[in-house]
């Protein structure tokens, strides 16, 4: 018999048949609706149709199973952004396919989002980690992608770094332009602006290491 696995979160629309797959699907839910602070184990096995019995077989406490929210959704967004860049014939057009994607999620999916990027934080060392692994999993695709355009001689050190920070900078703006409500952002344009910054940098970086070799 094949293992048997769930439809992504993101994309599903009706409570899953599994039990632990019913607990993240409510906690889900409920977490974006109610609040995670306002959200009880209570109210999860409610929703799920489950006992509390059944709760504690899979999560230990209801910050486990926010961490393990957090990494399944999480890894389903950074999945979506993978397979945008794989589809992406260009070499130079890939990051920008990555980060378009990803920003189209958090709109789409604002409140989840909000979730992972916003209410999350803090929670529990746990949590914490689950994120850092995300973060550093978002960074280490925009790293690899930028890698194979940039001359060789910049250090991997360096890579990740710029990397990293770019990765804060997309959820900055996905923060303050997409969660606001402010005012209408355009995906495409404002994808288009941080794959310029991100190459901006990478090529800067680039010129300064070679300054440096040619001094």
């Amino acid at each position: 018999m094949g293992v048997w696995r769930m439809k992504p979160l993101l994309f599903t629309r009706e409570l899953p048949d599994q039990p632990k797959d019913k607990i993240l699907y409510s906690a889900m839910h409920l977490f974006v609706s109610k609040g995670y602070k306002e959200t009880s184990i209570l109210d999860v096995v409610g929703r799920a149709r489950i006992s509390k019995t059944t709760f504690y077989n899979f999560f230990r406490s209801k910050d486990e199973l926010l961490a393990r929210l957090f990494d399944q959704l999480a890894g389903e967004f950074l999945q979506e952004v993978e397979k945008a860049i794989q589809a992406e014939r260009k070499v130079a057009y890939k990051g920008y396919a990555g980060i378009r994607r990803y920003m189209k999620l958090c709109n789409d999916h604002q409140e989840i989002a909000q979730v992972l990027l916003i209410t999350s934080v803090g929670i529990s060392p746990e949590v914490e980690g689950v994120r850092r692994k995300a973060h550093l999993r978002f960074a280490g695709m925009i790293h690899d992608t930028v890698r194979s355009i940039l001359p060789d001689g910049i250090s991997d050190s360096e890579m990740n770094l710029v990397s990293q920070a770019m990765v804060g900078a997309i959820h900055e703006v996905v923060i303050q332009r997409l969660m606001s409500g402010e005012e209408e952002v355009e995906v495409e344009s404002v994808a288009r602006l941080l794959n310029r910054i991100a190459v901006g940098s990478f090529t800067a970086l680039a010129l300064d290491r070679n300054s440096l070799l040619h001094r």
